[in-house]
């Protein structure tokens, strides 16, 4: 049996004025970025029994701000979207944290799941997950946990 725990991480980042600062590494979140609430809402009940939270923004938002605001522990976003597509989602996270745990539905395009490789390889990224459609229970709580010890936001402790 596993007992999930939360963990509050901190880094120390530098001020000018010599005084030093401390700023949370990443919140225990999901952003969704989708026009619809499906997939936000497909993680919402999944992730509520782990204590993550779920925000959706919309494609045409500003996914720069919004990562810097809410600091999320990953971000989940369609291929082909509207406002902005998967490869604008990961060069934009590219620009902010290589590291963050990106889940990306792909379709069944092979020629998008070729674009991807090719921007993740490009930007280097090292934390992105394809699926071809959304997924079940099972992987939606692996990719939490996995995202989450990732980002020191939670981990799992035998009892």
């Amino acid at each position: 049996m596993t007992h999930m725990d939360r963990l509050i991480t901190t880094r120390v980042v530098g001020h000018p004025s010599s005084s030093i600062g401390r700023q949370p590494a990443r919140t225990p979140l999901i952003l969704v970025v989708e026009d619809e609430s499906i997939l936000s809402d497909m993680f919402r009940s999944v992730s509520e029994c782990l204590n993550v939270g779920v925000e959706r923004m919309s494609t045409q938002g500003d996914l720069d701000a919004a990562l810097r605001e809410w600091r999320p522990m990953a971000v989940v976003a369609e291929m082909d979207a509207a406002g902005q597509d998967g490869c604008h989602v990961l060069m934009t996270i590219a620009a902010f944290d290589r590291d963050l745990p990106v889940l990306l539905i792909t379709g069944a395009d092979s020629a998008l799941l070729g674009a991807i490789d090719a921007v993740e390889e490009l930007w280097q990224l090292s934390a992105v997950v394809k699926w071809s459609a959304p997924g079940g229970v099972g992987p939606i709580v692996d990719f939490l946990f996995r995202a989450g010890r990732k980002g020191g936001c939670m981990r799992l402790m035998p009892t």
